[in-house]
């Protein structure tokens, strides 16, 4: 064969060997397997002899180790303590998990990752401190640590995973240093938040009791204080713009806050639960009341709803059984499905001129509303609207109405006449039923159609007018 073709026949074979990927082998020594990648070492798998307190080496073979495999330590239930060296820089995926009579774990400064079910399981594990070093920890990373009584979360941390502290029900506080970095983590849910369980912050060392928010802080994340019993008061300073869902959820012990004009977005459930929070006012910077943002907020007496206000979330204040009075502004278009269902000791609403619609049960079982009127841009009064609102004994519905959902005055038992205007064309079934005091009811021409069961039961109706007027 001529030489220059066996050169190139060569060179090309080279060239095949190099472009291959190359699998790293696994390889041992005794205690520890593992791979070797571009001169750094992956533990992957241990001898299932290791046992009692283990302190892991930052070399094998020569190699730095720089990370704990995917279930490298996977159900090594005589492991009792281990301590991770400052060479690693990540804990994989279920590296630790069922390792059920480990109790204590010294994380390394180089980490920088802890793996989605790193710690599952670790029934024994009573404390763990997170280094500086630290950004993100995954999904479940400590799910059913059932013994885990502290954390402490370092200001380095900007995501916690899906559930990571899931069923971790023996946990009772929570230790930081910088509330600006606790605002700005990632909380993938409410499980993710150690304080789901703990209900105790600690902010160098003290019990968050009287917070203040400090200036610079634009944004108070999804989650970031829900379940915090030990929250009295919340000071929150100019520069936040928006107060995510579940922010200050089930802060059993909030009394007050002071919302800032800058915020323009109070979140879904952002204070729901806050039972013994007794007054508040949404400035005029907000736009929106999310979904349940003050649900069971059962102190509440007084609530300021701003000028800006252009929407009231479904459940917004449902359940505020102590609210009395409420004014909503003209700014206001939409009022939410059970916005103010059940707040029972309501006895007045003052509804803006800008509502276009009340949602379906709206102010269903609001018993100490005594008398409404409809502003007149309302189109239609949707299903349950005034369901049980036993107290209320007038109403005055403007032309703009077309439409009386169903049950939307079922059991208001106190109501003793209605007049319906020439703008209604559809009565819902059961919209009347239960109204036992009604004694009278003018009904246009324009109503073409009237739902079964509207008037059943209105045991006093002796009068109905059907007229063009």
């Amino acid at each position: 064969m001529n030489p220059k073709k066996i050169l190139a026949f060569f060179l090309a074979m080279v060239m095949v060997v190099v472009m291959i990927p190359m699998t790293a082998v696994a390889e041992s020594d005794g205690y520890y397997t593992y791979t070797v990648t571009d001169g750094e070492a992956t533990i992957t798998d241990v001898d299932t002899s290791i046992s009692g307190d283990v302190t892991i080496p930052d070399t094998l073979g020569g190699y730095p180790v720089t990370s704990i495999g995917n279930y490298a330590f996977y159900y090594c239930d005589s492991l009792t303590s281990v301590t991770i060296p400052d060479s690693v820089t990540s804990i994989g995926y279920s590296a630790f998990c069922d390792c059920s009579r480990l109790t204590s774990v010294t994380i390394g400064n180089g980490v920088t990752s802890i793996g989605g079910h790193a710690f599952a399981s670790c029934d024994s594990l009573t404390s763990v401190t997170i280094p500086d070093s630290v950004t993100s920890i995954g999904e479940r990373a400590f799910y059913d640590c059932d013994s885990l009584t502290s954390v402490t979360i370092p200001d380095s941390v900007t995501s916690i995973g899906e559930r990571a502290f899931y069923d971790c029900d023996s946990l009772t506080s929570v230790h930081i240093t910088d509330i600006a970095a606790w605002c700005n983590i990632n909380f993938y849910d409410y499980v993710s938040n150690p304080l789901y369980y703990a209900k105790n912050l600690y902010l160098n060392g003290e019990l968050a009791c009287e917070l203040v928010i400090p200036e610079g802080v634009t944004e108070i994340k999804n989650y970031a204080f829900d379940f915090c019993s030990s929250l009295t008061s919340i000071t929150i300073p100019d520069s936040v713009t928006n107060i995510g869902a579940n922010a200050f959820f089930y802060c059993r012990s909030l009394t007050s806050i002071t919302i800032p004009d800058s915020v323009t977005s109070i979140g879904e459930r952002a204070f729901g639960g806050c039972e013994n929070m007794t007054s508040v006012i949404v400035p005029g910077s907000v736009t929106s009341i999310g979904y349940r943002a003050f649900e069971k907020c059962s102190s509440l007496t007084s609530v300021t709803i701003g000028n800006g206000v252009t929407s009231i979330g479904d459940y917004a204040f449902n359940s505020c059984s102590s609210l009395t009075s409420v004014t909503i502004p003209d700014s206001v278009t939409s009022i939410g499905y059970r916005a103010f269902e059940n707040c029972s000791n309501l006895t007045s609403v003052t509804i803006g001129n800008g509502v276009t619609s009340i949602d379906s049960s709206a102010f269903r079982g609001c018993t100490s509303l005594t008398s409404v009127t409809i502003p007149n841009n309302v189109i239609s009064i949707d299903t349950h609207a005034f369901y049980g609102c036993s107290s209320l004994t007038s109403v005055t519905i403007p032309d703009s109405v077309t439409s009386i959902g169903s049950s939307a005055f079922q059991g208001c038992t106190s109501l003793t006449s209605m007049s319906i205007p020439n703008s209604v064309t559809n009565i819902g079934s059961y919209a009347f039923q239960g109204c036992t005091s009604l004694t009278s009811m003018s009904i246009p021409n324009s109503v073409t159609n009237i739902g079964s069961y509207a008037f059943d039961n209105c045991t006093s109706l002796t009068d109905i007018n059907v007229s063009d007027d």
